[in-house]
């Protein structure tokens, strides 16, 4: 349970219910769907699926939903197109589709484009393999020569590294793909190319409007997003470095110090931080990763990453299962590693739970307490009790199958359902009657529990307890 979660993209290669069911066996705790591509339906007829796998399974699984964010995207057409050095291509903007892949007429959807650049600017094509450069601007057309040539498609992605883009962070098209991810459920909602915490507020608002609290994650591609890094990590429940476009807008060589920089400050907000991007690329293809690749995944797990995800690997590549077993894997062996290695930085200091939280951490190093038991509604104060990375387990105690599937992405944290009693401590006694019939709990065990008052779950925390399990799982208190 110690080990960093794993999140994996779902797509043509494991959308079926027994390759899906072979990932959740392998060890998949989180399923991202792209809302960048396929339509609502399937991504209705998939968020069935995965729930139907998730309760034959007897396991939480939570689902994220990515929004397509504002990034920039060719248009559609046939077939695809090589482009050579020395290449003049024509960018039309403002043209959703062409019939088939012409240098001279490549569309983008976004009109405004050609107002934005300049000439000399470099426009990169399919995360960053093509790299065009502005020659000329006329009206809506860019005219451009191919510096780095290569194959482009459809809906291929488009760079601008020096420019800063006026597509709003949730758009129409987001809007329209998150009231269907919450409508069917979702426990996670990740907002596209965050340059500012302004960013997650339309989500925030919608959100808000349908009466949920689903956590929001904040995904960390452009170069602005550093510059405003504290107060994102501050207005978002969760955060991505998402390292495909981050890696294509600043150079390469500033990626690892980013990514580092990124966990560091979101283990001293609290916040849960998924490393996102090529983790495994060459088993997209391949059977077995490259020894870079696994170096890649332990190192961000030695940072203290919280989960650690699967793009292409599972959503097309031709070994899914396998690449999520071969992620546990390391996630599993790295988290050893960890053990021996100096504790993260400290929580910033906040009030009340984030200090009590803190308090009971430190109570269970001190007692060598077996495990710790925090009462959570929506999985805050879970989160917050992960933020410290005790040694031993933690429980979240809920009463809401919403909050047990957030805990997917906290390292270390068990969900258990149970019922909310008029008292905290009758709420407690059957968590731990609970957990000591799924053999969680043993006789004997000593537990720190922190809850709120007088009900555990929807009480403001304010309480922490020392509890011994008895031979049968009752309760009892310690002085």
């Amino acid at each position: 349970m110690h080990r960093a979660r794993v999140v994996a993209t779902i797509g043509p290669s494991s959308d079926s219910t027994t390759t899906l069911t072979a990932m959740m066996a392998a060890g998949m705790d989180v399923a991202r769907l792209n809302y960048s591509h396929g339509d609502l339906d399937g991504k209705a007829a998939t968020i069935e699926r995965l729930r139907s796998v998730e309760e034959a399974s007897g396991r939480a699984l939570g689902i994220l939903a990515d929004l397509p964010g504002p990034k920039l995207r060719l248009g559609r057409f046939e077939g695809s197109l090589d482009l050579t050095r020395e290449q003049r291509v024509t960018l039309r903007c403002g043209l959703p589709s062409t019939p088939f892949a012409d240098a001279a007429n490549l569309p983008i959807p976004y009109a405004e484009l050609s107002k934005e650049l300049r000439e000399g600017d470099p426009v990169l094509l399919a995360d960053g393999l093509v790299r065009l450069e502005v020659l000329g601007i006329e009206g809506e057309a860019i005219h451009t020569v191919v510096v780095d040539g290569g194959r482009i498609s459809e809906r291929k992605g488009i760079n601008v590294p020096r420019t800063l883009v006026g597509l709003p962070a949730v758009g129409p098209e987001d809007e329209r793909c998150l009231r269907h991810a919450l409508e069917h459920g979702v426990d996670f909602v990740a907002v596209s190319y965050v340059r500012s915490a302004a960013d997650l507020e339309p989500a925030r608002r919608i959100i808000a409007e349908a009466g949920l609290h689903t956590w929001v994650v904040a995904k960390i591609e452009h170069p602005a997003a550093l510059n405003d890094l504290d107060a994102i990590v501050h207005a978002a429940d969760v955060v991505m470095v998402a390292r495909g476009d981050l890696g294509v807008e600043i150079p390469l060589e500033e990626v690892p110090a980013a990514q580092e920089r990124i966990i560091a400050r979101c283990l001293e907000h609290g916040r849960p931080v998924i490393v996102a991007t090529q983790m495994l690329e060459s088993m997209v293809d391949h059977p077995r990763p490259t020894r870079a690749e696994v170096s890649d995944v332990a190192t961000a797990i030695r940072q203290f990453t919280s989960a650690v995800m699967l793009s292409g690997e599972t959503a097309s590549g031709q070994h899914p299962v396998n690449a999520v077993e071969t992620m546990v894997r390391i996630a599993e062996r790295a988290a050893v590693a960890v053990d021996h290695l100096p504790s993260p930085p400290a929580l910033a200091k906040y009030r009340s739970t984030r200090a009590i939280t803190g308090a009971a951490a430190a109570l269970a190093a001190d007692v060598n307490a077996d495990a710790i038991v925090v009462a959570t509604q929506h999985g805050n104060a879970a989160r917050l009790m992960a933020a410290h990375r005790p040694p031993m387990p933690i429980v979240a105690l809920t009463d809401r199958p919403r909050a047990v599937r957030r805990t997917t992405l906290l390292p270390g944290v068990r969900g258990c359902l149970v019922t909310e009693h008029d008292r905290s401590r009758d709420t407690v006694a059957e968590a731990v009657e609970t957990l000591f019939r799924g053999d969680h709990l043993r006789g004997g065990d000593t537990v720190v529990t922190v809850t709120g008052s007088p009900f555990a779950i929807r009480g403001r925390t304010s309480t922490i307890r020392l509890i011994e399990v008895g031979d049968a799982g009752q309760l009892r208190m310690l002085e």
